[in-house]
């Protein structure tokens, strides 16, 4: 066994490694063990790990409104990934965000899903040909997004598949942490009219870094200088407007709960500004301009009624009010007065939600959202302070609370759905090429 207590991480992880198929033992002592708690041996088998977790899923969400259930199909995709390494050696069966999507939205079309809803919450983005061949599943084909070098030389990388996986009723969800290939894939769906974009606006990241190895420059025999990344070039919409700085504004906005002054490229000191260069050559496949103001007006009038969605503004509402402040009491019995409060404004939410029809259910759901508020408390610790137990305990409660947003945008699309079957003239502009727009009133 070799000691590798206070070792740098990537000196530890180097030791760990090794050929595949051979063994390596880790002794481990227990968090809760103590100094003479018994040792832990465990045998590992070096394999090449599969980040399944960062893979896109599917779920399917119902609706029901009145008489009639809705069948919304919900992607989850966290990352735009693809296995380069497979690909270059040519490996037919390498591992992709679009191969991943386009296998899911098959299944969903066989399960008869009304509408897809594409989740990119907090999707910091990934490699650009994944985010330029996962809009071709959406699209017949065309331009997806240009690229400005330094020298003012304008690329447009484009779509030459011309077979959408999916041309029903789609949707795109994003949020202040949806980022580069996010923004370029809910940029192009929204340039071509193909689909909603829900949410916030997103991150602004319209910039490309490449690394300059400063050895090579001066020529150097041995490492001295290390290396410099620096932006060499810039992402357009191919409307003509860029992603930088603004991000992607939705067609129907949700509640913020980020601050735009401390997250975003908006909160850097140099950010580039935006700018626009002339538009691609391109053809929008459907018109959403009048479908928006009724889809914005039953928002509206539902979000009145959903005392989650209300709890979420007000909480977002009292997370800026404070954050405006910039100040906190160090008086033990005014920061006592303050928890107080909040768990008295916590426990008048739950009270009337055990008033209403459906108590019990309402009481399992207040349960786990107050597992998650919990979760999110200032306790005073450090992350390596804390009881590993309970930090997973409540990271699995806060994954199991209501998304609350995400339920809104499921209610959306089922909206779009109703709409477009009850006015085929409608869908006939929003979709024309869609089924949808053969359907009978």
């Amino acid at each position: 066994m070799t000691e590798v207590l206070g070792w740098r991480l990537d000196d530890t992880v180097a030791l760990i490694r090794g050929a595949s198929d051979s063994t390596v033992m880790l002794d481990i002592l227990p968090e809760d063990a103590g100094p003479d708690g018994k040792h832990k041996l465990v045998p590992l088998i070096r394999k090449k790990i599969s980040l399944d977790q960062q893979a896109a899923k599917e779920s399917i969400i119902d609706v029901k409104e009145g008489n009639s259930t809705r069948h919304i199909g919900v992607i989850s995709l966290p990352t735009f990934y693809q296995d380069f390494g497979a690909r270059q050696n040519g490996d037919k069966e390498f591992k992709s965000a679009t191969r991943d999507v386009s296998r899911l939205l098959a299944k969903l079309k066989k399960d008869k899903v009304d509408s897809v809803l594409i989740d990119l919450r907090n999707n910091g983005g990934g490699s650009l040909d994944e985010a330029v061949e996962l809009t071709g599943l959406f699209i017949d084909k065309g331009p997806v997004v240009q690229q400005r070098n330094s020298q003012g030389k304008v690329k447009v990388e484009s779509d030459t598949n011309g077979s959408p996986a999916w041309d029903g009723p789609l949707g795109v969800l994003i949020n202040r942490g949806s980022a580069s290939a996010s923004e370029i894939f809910a940029a192009a769906i929204q340039d071509y009219g193909r689909g909603l974009v829900i949410g916030e606006a997103s991150f602004g990241k319209g910039t490309v870094q490449g690394i300059v190895n400063l050895d090579q420059v001066v020529h150097n025999d041995k490492p001295k200088f290390g290396e410099l990344k620096m932006t060499v070039a810039q992402f357009f919409r191919i409307n003509g407007g860029t992603t930088q700085l603004r991000g992607v504004t939705p067609d129907i906005n949700f509640p913020a709960s980020t601050d735009a002054e401390t997250f975003g490229e908006s909160s850097f000191d140099n950010a580039l500004p935006w700018v626009q260069i002339k538009a691609a050559d391109y053809t929008p496949e459907g018109d959403l301009t009048d479908l928006l103001p009724m889809l914005q007006t039953r928002h509206d009038a539902r979000i009145k009624n959903d005392k989650d969605f209300q709890y979420l503004q007000e909480d977002i509402a009292e997370f800026n009010l404070q954050r405006k402040k910039n100040l906190i009491s160090l008086n033990e019995a005014e920061r006592r007065k303050e928890r107080d409060a909040e768990e008295a404004r916590i426990k008048s939410r739950e009270k009337s939600g055990d008033t209403a029809k459906g108590a019990t259910e309402k009481q399992a759901g207040n349960k786990e959202r107050a597992k998650a508020r919990n979760a999110l408390r200032d306790d005073g610790l450090q992350a390596n302070e804390r009881n590993l137990t309970v930090e997973l305990a409540a990271e699995k409660a806060q994954k199991d609370a209501k998304d609350v947003l995400l339920d809104e945008a499921v209610h959306i699309l089922s909206d779009e759905v109703d709409l477009l079957k009850t006015d085929t003239r409608l869908a006939a502009r929003v979709l024309p090429g869609s089924i949808l727009t053969t359907i009978p009133k």
